[in-house]
């Protein structure tokens, strides 16, 4: 039994053949099991695999484990993490074209494990000396609140954009490259992506930053780590901070605090848009400021 005032959160994936006509009935049954047994989040499916995220109780979420293991694949990593608030606010199980989005439904792993690293041989690799380049496969909304000492930051817009960055480096493909994401998935393509364009040695985080951080939560990892639900970020020790909310004008991360004009109500709003926008919280404010300034909500 876990702690009944905390939320349970865990993230898994896996590549797995999914028949496209049985899709709309996997997601069916999927969706009903989560809403019978008060499991929020999101999870994808699509004929290359799963990929989700998703909270309830302690024993909810490890009910839910043990229904996606016995009904998918035995071998799933699951990274665990808690939160003090509902970090999702419905439902949700989405049909996709891919679990994770570079636009290459080609580009599948053959196998489970490809050139992993588990947490202890990335961080003995991170402190050793052999000549290495550490690059971030994440979004720079994401890489922003943090990342591992020494990454190269390709300032990704869209994970889609990593072919053209490979393409365009002048890195050095005979070198070693270390790579890694927040819970492995997008390094399982993006390996594939760096084979084909000629980089010889390529070796990924196994379950990412989130399954780093619960080995070494004092490592070479800096800053916070970004994560897709209302959390936004979670710190070393897996748990959320505060520090980081979504800014409303553009939907990215946001570090700054302001006070809504409108409703008083604490929001984070970020760097590009502060000065763009008035201090409203959200789209509801910002339709009252339009219509009427600043002026207070009237409550009953």
């Amino acid at each position: 039994m876990g702690d009944e005032s905390v939320w349970y959160v865990t993230a898994f994936y896996r590549f797995f053949e999914l028949s496209a006509d049985t899709l709309p009935a996997e997601k069916s049954a999927l969706l009903d099991y989560m809403n019978s047994h008060g499991v929020r989040g999101l999870v994808i499916l699509a004929p290359e695999g799963i990929n989700g995220t998703v909270a309830g109780s302690a024993d909810a979420i490890q009910h839910f484990k043990t229904h996606i293991t016995n009904r998918f694949a035995a071998d799933i990593h699951f990274k665990d993490s808690i939160s003090e608030k509902p970090p999702f606010r419905r439902t949700t199980v989405d049909l996709r074209e891919e679990i994770v989005g570079l636009k290459r439904p080609d580009l599948v792993p053959e196998a489970p494990e490809n050139s992993h690293l588990s947490p202890a041989e990335w961080h003995a690799m991170l402190e050793s000396d052999q000549p290495k380049l550490l690059i971030d496969t994440r979004n720079r909304y994401e890489t922003q609140v943090g990342k591992f000492r020494g990454a190269i930051d390709p300032d990704l817009g869209t994970f889609s954009d990593w072919q053209t960055y490979l393409r365009e480096t002048q890195l050095p493909k005979d070198v070693p490259v270390m790579i890694y994401c927040t819970g492995g998935i997008r390094c399982e393509k993006a390996i594939l992506e760096m084979h084909e364009q000629g980089f010889e040695k390529v070796y990924q985080l196994r379950d990412g930053i989130l399954g780093y951080l619960a080995e070494y939560p004092e490592g070479y990892y800096d800053g916070e780590c970004y994560v897709f639900d209302d959390r936004v970020t979670v710190g070393p020790d897996l748990k959320p901070t505060g520090n980081y909310g979504t800014c409303p004008g553009c939907g990215l991360t946001a570090g700054i605090t302001e006070s809504c004009i409108i409703c008083d109500t604490k929001y984070f709003v970020c760097e590009g848009c502060q000065p763009k926008r008035p201090n409203v919280c959200s789209k509801p404010c910002l339709d009252q400021f339009q219509r009427h300034g600043p002026r207070r909500r009237v409550t009953a």
